[in-house]
């Protein structure tokens, strides 16, 4: 089918809750396969299909046209990483494989009638997170300036490489958490080429608290949105004999 073609048919879908797509969230470690579903009640006549990819901030991605009896017709993407089966005229599965960060976004199901002038239906979305890299956490000592000059230090815990960036930062010292004088990054950042994110978290120590026998760590939660994934801490102890002049 012709890009025209495609881009008309995009311009005139509906979508509807007679295509169903199942289910609406998946969360897979990388390197894992996770299948995605769809069915519609829209007729028989409605057999030919197709499955599209949209990551954030991009446009749709054709992945694989479908009809019943025929050989799935792949896009521009590499065929080993799909599977697309066809069990009757209105059910359908793609399988995507060897998961990669690269592979979430959300995948959208479209029904397409043979017969003419009848409208293309899209599914509601099924949106796909690929659990990446866990975050690298350390806290950077304070400067010599501060240690020095300063009536108060300044602890920064920078949480580095994990995907997706679904985190959130505390402190504490010894068991007790600290929510004063924080300052955390109100979003990650992500490297455009290794597409891994980045954050950091704040936290000023008076220099009476900051002694060797206090213990700071800098907690970073990683998780999806129903369970805790996994914690990865940095530690820090204060340092004797600092100045407490600031004269």
């Amino acid at each position: 089918m012709t890009r025209a073609i495609i881009t008309l048919i995009l311009l005139q879908h509906c979508s509807q809750d007679d295509v169903i797509q199942e289910p609406k969230i998946i969360w897979e470690p990388k390197n894992g396969s996770t299948t995605l579903n769809c069915k519609h009640n829209k007729g028989i006549s409605y057999y030919q299909m197709y499955w599209y990819r949209q990551r954030p901030g991009e446009t749709m991605r054709l992945i694989v046209f479908t009809t019943t009896g025929s050989k799935p017709d792949f896009g521009d993407v590499d065929e080993k990483k799909f599977e697309a089966q066809k069990s009757d005229a209105e059910s359908e599965s793609l399988k995507v494989k060897d998961l990669e960060p690269d592979d979430s976004g959300i995948y959208f199901c479209l029904r397409i009638s043979v017969n003419s002038g009848y409208p293309a239906y899209f599914g509601n979305g099924t949106k796909l997170t690929v659990l990446g890299e866990k975050p690298e956490v350390e806290i950077l000592k304070p400067s010599g300036t501060e240690t020095s000059c300063k009536q108060k230090v300044t602890l920064v815990c920078v949480a580095k490489n994990f995907y997706p960036d679904h985190v959130s930062i505390t402190w504490t010292v010894g068991s007790k958490e600290i929510k004063d004088d924080v300052a955390t990054d109100p979003y990650a950042t992500q490297d455009k080429e290794t597409k891994l994110f980045s954050i950091t978290s704040r936290l000023k120590v008076s220099k009476k608290e900051f002694k060797p026998q206090n213990t700071f760590r800098c907690t970073v939660r990683f998780y999806n949105e129903t369970d805790v994934s996994i914690n990865r801490h940095g530690e820090i102890n204060g340092i004797a004999g600092i100045s407490l002049d600031t004269s």
